[in-house]
């Protein structure tokens, strides 16, 4: 199967969302339209539909029947960003030394799909596809911040197979395996630097344009993953849970093209070049509690580290990648990220209505793991603020209808960022719609 063929059938399969839509980082939760509702907050310890096996594998021991359940996402953000100068003396030739940009981030579907079997009276598998990790930025090929910004795009699809056994009447322990695809790509234009202290190397390997592209790569690749979890059933109305899914090391195998091609003597080729890439671990602990007849409230913590996002390293072979002129050291992309580990916090509170509707809402705050000294235009990255509603409608004995809404609401950062000799200052924010809907049918 060729790589376009394969980047046509991933994109149909799963759409990325964008840097302000989602966790921190570019961590992707809409996993499940009732969790969206309760802005993910107790989602280790609720087992309201088979989404839980993603959250907690040891909650599919609460199931008594098989049951499938799929949906979709539509994430509609609503960012901007602006440069605000170009170097600290920027050259007289240069047209201009800032330039703003509306949505930057474009609309996602980001589908799931989940399935939990009981084996017996203790045990049960489950096999989920879904995403927890992309992101998409677009800006314009003649932008003042072309070095920096540009195209980005990650999407990742990660089939995960769980088990889970009680082992108690109370106690229920859970694992899986995962397998993630990864597909990447990444486009830097030459903008403001042909204006810049480097104008003249630019210029020796054919870069004298804003609109050239100074950097060109894309890569695809597969990495393997495991998590695990537990369950306390306290009472019929108390539970805690507990889960944790490692990181995982993905190479991506693809092309590379642009300066650093060039500074090895092969301006203008495309070179076969590797990218690792660092999915960080994710921990959560959740507890759910019906705290009055058709009440009950919920709450997460959730760590992810992103302290395993360090750099953004692209290799190929020393004919034909170089960081400079006459480097010959393999080099062909290069980018320090530095992130730091961050928290999730959410409440939520569910209330069951009455026998056809339960009613659903929640609120969470997201840390951003990007450091200030760190922070980049092509994922500026901010800590956000989700409001979120939902409902769940008993259409038929076997069939559930789940809905859900989030308005999340980020930050405006600003940031400096220097690439080919040339600082840009910077500022970006905004907010994010998402709108979720999912069936759930109980055979």
């Amino acid at each position: 199967m060729n790589r376009l063929t394969k980047r046509t059938l991933l994109s149909t399969a799963i759409a990325v969302a964008t840097f302000q839509a989602h966790g921190a980082g570019f961590q992707i939760s809409e996993h499940s339209a009732s969790g969206l509702g309760r802005a993910f907050a107790g989602e280790a310890a609720i087992a309201d539909n088979a989404a839980v096996a993603v959250r907690n594998p040891a909650a599919m021991t609460m199931f008594d029947s098989a049951q499938v359940s799929g949906g979709i996402s539509f994430i509609q953000p609503d960012v901007d960003a602006k440069v605000t100068s170009v170097g600290s003396n920027p050259p007289a030739a240069i047209p201009n030394t800032s330039s703003e940009h509306s949505g930057v981030a474009p609309d996602a579907f980001v589908p799931n799909i989940h399935y939990v079997r009981p084996l017996n009276d203790k045990s049960a598998i489950g096999l989920s596809a879904f995403s927890n990790f992309g992101l998409a930025t677009e800006f314009p090929s003649d932008s003042v911040a072309g070095p920096i910004a540009g195209e980005t795009e990650l999407a990742t699809v990660d089939f995960n197979l769980n088990y889970a056994y009680k082992i108690s009447p109370q106690f229920s322990l859970g694992a899986g395996i995962s397998a993630i695809y990864a597909d990447a790509s990444l486009t830097r234009n030459a903008g403001a630097a042909v204006y810049g202290s480097n104008a003249s190397t630019l210029a020796s390997i054919g870069v004298t344009q804003p609109t050239d592209v100074v950097s060109h790569l894309e890569g695809d690749g597969w990495g393997f993953g495991w998590n695990v979890g537990a369950l306390w059933e306290i009472n019929e109305k108390n539970r805690l849970g507990i889960s944790y899914r490692s990181q995982t090391d993905i190479t991506l195998e693809g092309d590379y093209n642009g300066v650093n091609t060039a500074y090895a003597g092969k301006p203008g080729q495309k070179v076969n070049g590797e990218l690792e890439l660092n999915l960080p671990d994710i921990f959560e602990f959740s507890g759910y509690h019906e705290v009055a007849p058709k009440w009950a409230i919920h709450y997460s913590a959730m760590m992810i580290g992103w302290s395993s996002f360090q750099q953004l390293l692209a290799t190929g072979a020393a004919t034909d990648c170089a960081s400079s002129a006459g480097a010959a050291d393999g080099v062909c992309l290069q980018k320090d990220e530095k992130w730091d580990d961050s928290w999730r916090y959410a409440i939520g509170t569910t209330h069951f209505l009455n026998e056809q509707w339960t009613l659903r809402a929640g609120l969470a705050l997201d840390e951003s793991p990007v450091p200030s000294s760190h922070r980049t235009l092509s994922i500026p990255d901010s800590e956000r603020t989700w409001y979120t509603v939902g409902a769940t409608y008993q259409a038929t004995k076997a069939l559930t209808i789940d809905g859900g809404f989030a308005y999340l609401k980020g930050d405006t950062v600003t940031g400096t960022e220097t690439e080919s000799g040339t600082a840009f200052e910077f500022e970006a924010g905004g907010d994010a719609y998402i709108y979720s809907v999912s069936a759930n049918y109980t055979f």
